[in-house]
């Protein structure tokens, strides 16, 4: 090979940094397992919260419902037949 047929089929590719310096970057969770936990731990603990007090709250309703309607039967003498 000469150098006229390196010249004319081979490119010469010059590599280089343009700063001396460089940048690491480094990955980190951010939301670890037990922090997950945590929210889906509390969000149920409010959940089953707000279910027990809506349920205890219907009870004492229906509760009052019916002391309040036997005691209008029995008031006013009405009896059902």
């Amino acid at each position: 090979m000469t150098i006229d047929l390196v010249t004319l089929f081979f490119a010469i590719l010059q590599i280089f940094f343009s700063e001396l310096k460089y940048t690491y970057i480094e990955d980190q969770e951010a939301y670890t397992l037990l922090a997950l936990m945590c929210d889906i731990g509390g969000a149920m603990g409010l959940i089953l919260g707000g279910t027990m007090l809506t349920v205890c709250e219907l009870t004492d309703f229906l509760v009052v419902l019916a002391a309040t309607w036997i005691k209008l039967r029995t008031s006013t003498g009405i009896t059902v037949r």
